[in-house]
């Protein structure tokens, strides 16, 4: 179960690897936001049940239906997969290798999880639970308003998937990712100086539009890049990475807020990510994907 309520398991990579195989070169980014999307939505509607305990009852027996739908879902998910067509198996090796990834490959994946790692890991210093305990503490948001917003964000951030896709077409993928970033950055560091959740809430929602565009491009780029042969363990290598610094963040995040000012993660997290948005500039803007 992740704590960021994003997918973070084993499917993402393995998502990742099948939809190219759905689409052609024109419409692969097109795909993948379309993939974001409906997955932000459902998590949409998963935020609003967030503020149901407060009416099913007090104490842990208000949160076990939680946890049931959590089951459920993951049920339908199981059967939804079971009945994919046999078309998205990658076609098998014509000869047995102990190497994860090509010799060709390497170099790219390898950099490339480097730096999103460092993306991963500023994130990570404000994420959803972070982000809920902030608006919690300084603003005094109940459980029921904290669905809402997180709701309200989920939809924008959906929304802003399809805009990106049409984005990249005209501009390129690199460009999208890195000057979609930067501005949600800056309106993410300005959240620790908002007096009120008045100033706050269209901070966090107008970050939200524009921080996570870079998602799909970013897996169409990395997928575009390295040959068919190795999508599958580029994207869980680039995943793990992604999700083991992840890790390390929220657990700064909380000593920060308890030991330095309750606004740091913002500082923390918008000064790493506009140092990665620069180096992933630097790095790919001129390698152009088939």
């Amino acid at each position: 179960m992740s704590v960021g309520s994003g997918e973070t398991g084993p499917y993402l990579s393995l998502d990742q690897a099948i939809l190219p195989r759905t689409s052609d070169l024109k419409r692969r980014t097109l795909m993948f936001s379309l993939y974001n999307l409906v997955g932000y939505s459902a998590s949409s509607g998963g935020s609003l049940l967030a503020g149901l305990p407060t009416y099913l009852g007090t104490g842990i027996s208000g949160y076990r239906p939680l946890f049931l739908a959590y089951l459920i879902s993951g049920l339908v998910g199981m059967f939804l997969y079971s009945r994919l067509s046999k078309n998205v198996e990658q076609d098998p090796l014509k000869k047995s290798t102990r190497q994860i990834l090509s010799k060709d490959s390497r170099p790219i994946v390898y950099k490339m999880s480097a730096l999103f790692s460092v993306d991963a890991f500023a994130g990570g210093f404000v994420g959803q639970s972070i982000l809920s305990l902030y608006f919690f503490q300084r603003y005094r948001l109940d459980l029921t308003s904290l669905g809402l917003l997180f709701s309200a964000a989920q939809i924008v951030t959906a929304a802003s998937f399809l805009l990106a896709a049409r984005i990249a077409q005209r501009f390129g993928l690199v460009n999208t990712m890195v000057f979609s970033h930067i501005p949600s950055n800056i309106l993410l560091t300005a959240i620790a100086f908002a007096p009120t959740a008045a100033v706050a809430v269209p901070l966090l929602l107008g970050r939200q539009s524009l921080s996570q565009m870079d998602v799909p491009t970013r897996q169409s780029y990395l997928m575009s890049v390295i040959p068919e042969s190795d999508r599958t363990p580029a994207a869980g290598v680039t995943n793990v990475s992604r999700t083991t610094a992840q890790s390390v963040s929220p657990s700064l995040s909380g000593y920060a807020i308890a030991n330095l000012w309750v606004g740091s993660p913002f500082l923390f997290a918008g000064t790493l990510k506009l140092l990665y948005d620069i180096v992933l500039y630097r790095s790919f803007h001129r390698a152009k994907p088939p």
